[in-house]
């Protein structure tokens, strides 16, 4: 699994890339979504990471200058702005792709396994992980996270949160995880939101802003984008099929 960084501004964005992008079925792991580009030297110098996925324009920098100085084996870059020049710098800077605003899930798809063919290019032959000793891995752990989503889904949080809160590495955690649930912290997190969605969807009582608040979603239309990528229809959808109590 190729080890990937998304550095992106926008909130709504970098959710969604988070949350609902398959990164396993393209042979990733997501190891962190952060917003500006001393967050993403913070997790590049506190970890291995293998893709990089950046904005060109952040609060506090460039993402072409944060790329330039980074050592990964391969990088999307992707901008709202609509000029020739920054692709030709993202190419020279090493991208494997340049993707434009609004992203498209198929072209992301497409420009991700690009970049893990890159790295397989790049990456010398043989394993050279270190095992991880058995005793590493236990379920207090993992009970201790679904303790933490079931606490905490209402906020903004993700799995750097819920390993800080268990005082271990966010890929400590992911591995944990992972190891135990076949499902990585973000999907489960995802879920569970998507439980209590539909749980409320089943009271009329309840309108689809109050459930996006209620379930950790800000921004109502994104809440409605993670809904019907779940269960391929809106709330609104939704609740017209199953209807509950009027």
């Amino acid at each position: 699994m190729k080890k990937v960084l998304v550095v992106e501004d926008e909130i709504a964005l970098r959710r969604e890339l988070a949350e609902t992008f398959p990164w396993e079925a393209e042979s990733c792991s997501l190891v962190g979504a952060v917003g500006s580009v001393q967050e993403a030297r913070k997790r590049l110098e506190s970890g291995h990471v293998d893709i990089l996925i950046t904005d060109i324009k952040l609060p506090d920098g460039s993402g072409l200058e944060l790329l330039s100085n980074c050592n990964v084996s391969a990088a999307i870059v992707i901008t709202g702005f609509h000029e020739v020049t920054f692709a030709q710098r993202a190419l020279r800077e090493g991208a494997a792709d340049f993707l434009l605003k609004p992203l498209d899930d198929d072209e992301l798809a497409v420009a991700v396994r690009r970049a893990v063919a890159c790295c397989e290019e790049v990456e010398p032959p043989g394993d050279s992980r270190v095992p991880v000793a058995e005793n590493e891995f236990r379920n207090p752990i993992v009970s201790a996270a679904f303790e933490f989503i079931e606490n905490r889904y209402r906020d903004d949080v993700s799995l750097y949160e819920a390993s800080a809160h268990l005082g271990i590495s966010e890929g400590h955690l992911a591995g944990v995880f992972k190891s135990e649930t076949g499902t990585t912290f973000v999907q489960a997190l995802t879920a569970h939101r998507m439980r209590v969605a539909v749980s409320l969807l089943a009271d009329y009582r309840n309108n689809i802003t109050e459930i996006s608040q209620r379930c950790g979603y800000r921004d109502p239309a994104y809440f409605a984008r993670v809904f019907r990528r779940h269960y391929d229809m809106s709330p609104r959808s939704y609740r017209r099929s199953h209807p509950g109590r009027q």
